[in-house]
Parts: C-alpha cells; sequence; structure tokens
C-alpha cells in the first residue's frame, strides 16, 4: 500500500483549480488568521501544521478534495470538533478537511424527535438546539466534545443509562468515501457502512451528517461533592458507589436507567491547591430520589457540592477544562467492586505528579460509573462497537501548558494506565488473549475492555474491535482499500 505523503505547490494549486465554484476555501500558512484557526485544537499538544486547510460549505468541495486526495496520496485528516488528544484530527504536511467552520448545523424535527447535525458541529450545539423543545440526544459527557468523532467511536454519555450509547441512537450518515463518492448510510441504504460507522466510523469516509434520535428529557439532579482525601472517606465513598452500581443477583443495580458517577481527584484553583477527592453525579430525576440513592455519600458531609437541580444542557458542562491547554485523555478499564486500597494507590501517584510537575496542577483522574444495563442489551457484533460489557471506563487526564512537559505527562499517563491494568490482572481479569498484546479480558459480551475514543499508547486496532475485526477489514476493501482514512486505529484492508 502505497505511503501518504505531504502537499506541495503544485498540489495546492490543482486543488485551488479543481474548487472554483464550490464556495470552499484551501488556505495555506500565509492565510495566517484561518489557517491558525482551523489547525487550532482542544488539546494544544495535538496540533499539527497541515500543508493546507480546506474550509468547504459543502459536500462537493469535500469530495473534490478526497478524490484528489485519494488519487494522489495524500495524507489527509479531518477535523469535527478538534477535540482528539491523540491528533488523529490533525496532519503534518498534509491536508487538513475542517468541518468545523461552516459545517456546524444543527435541524431539529421535534414531531419525529430527531436532529440532523452537520459533521463540525459540537455536542453543546446539540444540547442548545434540542433545549427549547424539551428534547436531549445522547452525546458526550464534555459539551465541547465534537459530535463525529465521539459518535463513531460509539460514545458514552449521561444519558446512556436510559438510552444506550451514541452510536445506538445513530439513525443515519451522509458520507463522503475516498472516492469522492457521496453516499446515504441507515438501517435501509448502505447498512454494511452503517454497521462499521458504528464504532469504527473514522475508517471509513468523512461523515458530513448525522441524524440522531432524540427523547424528551427532564431536569437532573447533578453536580460535584467534594471531599479532603482521607483513607476514611475515600474508603466510604468507595463502598458506597460500589453499592450503587454493582448488580444484585437480578442482575439489576440501584442506579438502572437513572443515574451516572465518578469519583477521583483534582486540584482545585487557586493554582498548586490541595489535592482533593471528588464524587461526581448525574442523577435523571428528582431532587429527593438522587438525594436518597446517593445518602451514604452525602453523609460524609463533602466539603463544597455544586448539587443542584439542572437542566441537561448544563449538567452537561459538568466537566469543562480551561481553553488552551496541553491536554491527553488516556483511557483505561477497571471492574466492580472498587478496592479503596487501589483508589489510595492512584492518589499516591497522582499527588506525587503533580507536586513534581507544577505545571500540571490541573490534572484529573476520574473513575467513571455509568449504570451498563441499557447498554448491555445490545450484543457485541451488532455494530463495529465492541467493548460492551459491565465493565467501567477511566479517564487519566493529564492536563499542562509548557511544552518541554509533553513527554513527562504523556509517560506519568502511561504510568497510571499500567496500574489499572495491573488491578485489572490481580483480580484474574487479565489474561492476555490473543498472544500479540495486552488485550485485556473478554468481559461480559465478548467486551474488549478498550474504549477507543481515549488515547491508547499500546493497544491497536485489533485490541480495539475484538472479534468484529475482520468483518471490518472487508469493508474497508469494499469503501477505502488505499487506506485514506488512517489516522486512528486504522484497520488495514482485506486482500
Amino acid at each position: 500500500m502505497t505511503s501518504k505523503r505531504s502537499l506541495n505547490e503544485n498540489d495546492i494549486a490543482r486543488l485551488q483549480e479543481l474548487l472554483k465554484g464550490t464556495e470552499a476555501k484551501l488556505v495555506t500558512p500565509k492565510e495566517e488568521e484561518a489557517y491558525t484557526t482551523s489547525i487550532r485544537r482542544w488539546s494544544r499538544a495535538a496540533e499539527k501544521p497541515a500543508g493546507a486547510c480546506l474550509i468547504p460549505k459543502s459536500n462537493e468541495a469535500v469530495s473534490i478534495t478526497l478524490k484528489y486526495a485519494s488519487q494522489n496520496n495524500l495524507d489527509i485528516a479531518v477535523k469535527g470538533g478538534g477535540h482528539s488528544t491523540a491528533g488523529a484530527s490533525s496532519t503534518d504536511g498534509g491536508l487538513l478537511i475542517d468541518l468545523n467552520t461552516h459545517m456546524r448545523t444543527t435541524d431539529v424535527n421535534a414531531e419525529n424527535q430527531t436532529i440532523r447535525v452537520g459533521g463540525g458541529a459540537l455536542w453543546g450545539d446539540v444540547d442548545a438546539a434540542l433545549a427549547p423543545h424539551g428534547l436531549a440526544a445522547v452525546g458526550g459527557t464534555v459539551a465541547d466534545t465534537g459530535v463525529g468523532g465521539l459518535t463513531l467511536g460509539g460514545g458514552f454519555g449521561w444519558l446512556s443509562v436510559k438510552h444506550g450509547l451514541v452510536a445506538d441512537n445513530l439513525l443515519e450518515c451522509t458520507v463522503v468515501l475516498a472516492d469522492g463518492r457521496i453516499v446515504t448510510s441507515s438501517a435501509s441504504e448502505n447498512e454494511d457502512l452503517l454497521w462499521g460507522l458504528r464504532g469504527a466510523g473514522q475508517n471509513f469516509g468523512i461523515v458530513t451528517e448525522f441524524v440522531f434520535r432524540a427523547h424528551k428529557q427532564g431536569d437532573m439532579w447533578a453536580g460535584f461533592m467534594v471531599f479532603p482525601p482521607t483513607p476514611e472517606v475515600i474508603s466510604k465513598a468507595v463502598e458506597a458507589v460500589n453499592s450503587i452500581f454493582t448488580p444484585d443477583a437480578d442482575g439489576k443495580t440501584k442506579a438502572i436507567g437513572k443515574a451516572g458517577s465518578g469519583i477521583g481527584f483534582v486540584k482545585p484553583p487557586p493554582a498548586g491547591g490541595q489535592t482533593m477527592f471528588f464524587v461526581a453525579s448525574v442523577f435523571d430525576g428528582p431532587e429527593d430520589a438522587g438525594k436518597e440513592l446517593f445518602k451514604d455519600v452525602l453523609a460524609l458531609e463533602p466539603a463544597m457540592s455544586t448539587m443542584a437541580m439542572v437542566k441537561y444542557e448544563n449538567a452537561n458542562k459538568l466537566m469543562q477544562p480551561p481553553i488552551g491547554a496541553r491536554v491527553s485523555l488516556k483511557g483505561s478499564s477497571f471492574e466492580l467492586p472498587i478496592r479503596p486500597d487501589f483508589v489510595m494507590s492512584i492518589l499516591e501517584a497522582y499527588t506525587k505528579f503533580t507536586d513534581e510537575v507544577a505545571d500540571a496542577a490541573g490534572t484529573q483522574i476520574m473513575f467513571e460509573l455509568l449504570d451498563p444495563t441499557k447498554i448491555i442489551e445490545v450484543p457485541n457484533s451488532d455494530m463495529a462497537f465492541a467493548n460492551r460489557g459491565r465493565h467501567f471506563n477511566a479517564a487519566i487526564v493529564p492536563l499542562w501548558w509548557d511544552k518541554a512537559n509533553d513527554a513527562v505527562c504523556r509517560q506519568w499517563s502511561r504510568d497510571v494506565a499500567l496500574l489499572f491494568k495491573a488491578e485489572l490482572e490481580r483480580d484474574g481479569a487479565a489474561t492476555g488473549g490473543s498472544g500479540d498484546g495486552w488485550i485485556g479480558k473478554r468481559g461480559e459480551h465478548g467486551a474488549t475492555m478498550v474504549y477507543g475514543n481515549y488515547d491508547q499508547y499500546e493497544e491497536r486496532s485489533k485490541d480495539v474491535f475484538g472479534a468484529n475485526y475482520e468483518r471490518l477489514q472487508e469493508l474497508k476493501a469494499k469503501y477505502d482499500p488505499t487506506n485514506l482514512f488512517n489516522k486512528l486505529f486504522a484497520i488495514i484492508p482485506k486482500a
């Protein structure tokens, strides 16, 4: 397979000629303001200097550009929300296709309870469009996450406890393929492509429009409870969340269909402040019922609490990191029951790191807890996403400002991820499986225990897609045989 290359002046001149009449702009570093805006990323550490940036207003412009890139072996990247901390939406010297500038649209059909969303939209755009209609879509837990990246990687969100993954609520996509064809994919048209888009979608084309199912949504009891990180508080809080999210003999949890939560560590402002332990809670129901469910956490008397009845669009803004930082978002997995001693070991690693690297005082770690009952109703073979089970994601989020600290911050996130893997192995969960790298326990439903929307350093495509990988190879050969779309967990086409 021919390797991809950077743009040259001839490519830029030819593309400008081809794009005449499409209202698209092809900007180079010479057009500093527009170029800088296009290569800007949520994490400054993920930015790369593209050779040129296409800023399209239409599918036609994307089609022309992809056809040329495919025929000429150009390296491409696609910016939807620009939220990828792995650099998957950036290219060093290649062609960047920026959907975020103009293709950031929303169109609500309140009667049908659906929303059509442009490929460059953020989840905050979706929340704002649906809220006046009393509706919400399953989106990310951070409102400034891009719609495209989260959806195509499966997508967990606070509403997953009621309505499943983001991908479960995806009804239709408009896709521009590597050869320039513009196709619709749904349950009745190009169904095989929709299967692949739901979990491995970054491998098959550029989705310029999504159609999602929306749902009636009321206010939620949500916020943070913050505590001094004493062994007693951590032990009792961990016992409480274990009790809330561990299924009983009938497979039901106390949180079923209602609650998501997270426990972890943060250093609240001012900079260099004391490490604190937090419990985040999002309860989809009245305050009294939420307080009853989390009563054992409330009984610990938080030093600070923001818990209140809020609109869903505000609940989705609980975790808004500062703009302009350098961020990594490393993922790992864990199972219940969480051991308090393990949480204490994570506290030790967190405190040591943030004390030694003062620039990284904004770093966070969170054990994410979402009642999985609705999510695991769907088998892992029903779509490309292969990570459904009664396990949970951990988010290891170093946040720093000085480029000189890139290596040490990324290495620390790797080291903490290894602590989570060792904890799984301690319980006999991780067995190696394939013999060609750590895959982790094949959990309930054959779950891979690897969430591709978080940064991975050692895991590969087979680790992410598990038993679905071979079918994905066949789809790749059909829709992207030259592997134009190769930035994140690339699938090698089947010969």
